[in-house]
């Protein structure tokens, strides 16, 4: 199944929201998007605050604004509510897994009455794999040291310490 395939199969049920850590990667998709006829908008660093919300309102309010709404990682961590999008597409990996379940946060809001699903891609056998590897460390670490409950863990582990120091 292509990914022109999958995305217009969402969006015929609600608004999707795509999200990846590179701007020429949004452009690359705006193309497909273009050739299969679905209406979109892109919030990216360039795009002003006032634009910015403009976009989301649109987004969120109109039955005839943009189907899917681009936007890059670093934008979509900051204030956004996408309430109007009910599917989300992670093109790519980053190795902080924080920035991405922001992204994800941006449609997990107040007033989002859809289901919400969340596409995560990752290519097999490549350091995507390798990146949602560490992702999963770096959440358990994280939960480990949060917690601040000592039945499971009492003290971080050399390999932890490594890890958590890029040592």
């Amino acid at each position: 199944m292509t990914f022109g395939i999958v995305l217009k199969s969402s969006v015929t049920r609600g608004p999707t929201v795509i999200v990846s850590q590179w701007t020429s990667m949004l452009k690359i998709v705006a193309g497909h998007l273009k050739t299969i006829h679905l209406s979109y908008a892109t919030i990216d660093g360039s795009v002003n605050p006032k634009m910015r919300m403009d976009l989301v309102e649109e987004f969120n309010s109109n039955p005839r604004g943009p189907q899917v709404m681009l936007i890059s990682l670093c934008a979509g961590g900051v204030g956004l509510n996408l309430i109007g999008g009910n599917h989300l597409f992670l093109l790519d990996m980053h190795w902080n897994p924080a920035l991405e379940d922001q992204a994800c946060d941006r449609i997990y809001r107040v007033g989002q009455h859809k289901n919400v699903v969340i596409h995560r891609f990752v290519c097999l056998g490549t350091v995507e794999e390798k990146i949602s590897q560490l992702q999963e460390k770096k959440k358990e670490l994280a939960s480990k040291v949060l917690s601040g409950n000592g039945t499971n863990f009492t003290k971080l582990t050399l390999a932890d310490l490594r890890l958590l120091f890029g040592v």
